[in-house]
């Protein structure tokens, strides 16, 4: 179940928003607490003007309860951590363009402009 680690770095979404913090959702499905005294080193008074729903941010796991449930913050990476981690993310493979179809997408752009001339034409 648990496939994160204490002090990993790892990228989640924020799906709700609290006066307190925010709950994230990681790639694996697992979600956390990234709670508002772990965002800044300074006093947050409105935590909307630091975090967005449906953002994405890297955090740190500073811990992971017996439920898999994670308590991640953003103000304890470190600056080395944030270079290594963007490094580490910008060394994806990148996919051969051989092996990218845009045949569907060939066929149905004709229709879709098609469509939208006729709706234009309505107005």
């Amino acid at each position: 179940m648990n496939t994160y680690s204490v002090d990993e770095i790892i990228e989640g979404t924020i799906i709700v928003i609290r006066p307190f913090g925010a709950i994230m959702i990681f790639e694996d499905g697992q979600k956390g607490l990234l709670h508002i005294s772990e965002i800044a080193n300074s006093f947050i008074r409105n935590i909307n003007r630091y975090l967005k729903i449906g953002k994405t941010y890297q955090v740190k796991v500073i811990g992971i309860e017996s439920d898999g449930f994670l308590k991640v913050s953003m103000n304890k990476i470190t600056a080395e951590e944030k270079e290594e981690y963007r490094n580490k993310v910008l060394k994806r493979t990148p996919v051969d363009s051989q092996y990218i179809d845009f045949e569907a997408l060939k066929n149905e752009l004709p229709k879709w402009i098609e469509k939208e001339k006729n709706n234009g034409q309505s107005k």
